[in-house]
């Protein structure tokens, strides 16, 4: 999807200006409906245009992102089909278990840095300290700012 800039938007605008006052201008009925049907036809052969176009591009990635499906669909013949398919089921038979390991270790890889994060969530580091009024202000205090609150709300602790 494009983006079009003012100058794009503004250029557009004029010819349609352009292509209404011609119309107008037009005599006739007769005449008013060619000249419609003109700019119809015009206007759907650079649409037409520009669809080919991204067909085309989409076309040529799906290709180069399928390239053993491309293949099949170029290879002439059943036997060369047959083939083809034997022979990448064979070289995906070989690669299977390096894919496979790799995949394992991605997977383990994740799922330490879950159990980490997890680990990390809860189990906070609990530090033993004299619990006195100004660190419980301190700590309640640090809570509301970890909350955005800090701006709204203030804690003060007051030991009797």
């Amino acid at each position: 999807m494009e983006i079009k800039t003012q100058q794009e938007i503004e250029q557009e605008m004029l010819e349609l200006n352009e292509q209404f006052s011609a119309f107008l201008h037009t005599k006739g009925i007769a005449a008013k409906f060619k000249l419609a049907f003109s700019n119809m036809s015009e206007s759907a052969r650079k649409q037409h245009a520009a669809d080919v176009a991204e067909f085309e591009a989409v076309k040529a990635k799906s290709a180069e992102d399928n390239k053993e499906f491309a293949e099949f669909l170029r290879t002439k013949g059943i036997k060369a089909k047959y083939k083809l398919v034997v022979e990448n089921i064979k070289k995906g038979a070989q690669a299977a278990p390096a894919n496979t390991a790799a995949q394992i270790a991605k997977v383990r890889a994740e799922t330490q840095a879950a159990v980490a994060r997890a680990n990390a969530l809860g189990n906070p580091q609990v530090t033993v300290t004299e619990l006195t009024a100004a660190n419980l202000e301190a700590e309640f205090n640090a809570f509301l700012k970890s909350k955005g609150l800090d701006s709204k709300y203030t804690v003060s602790v007051i030991e009797e």
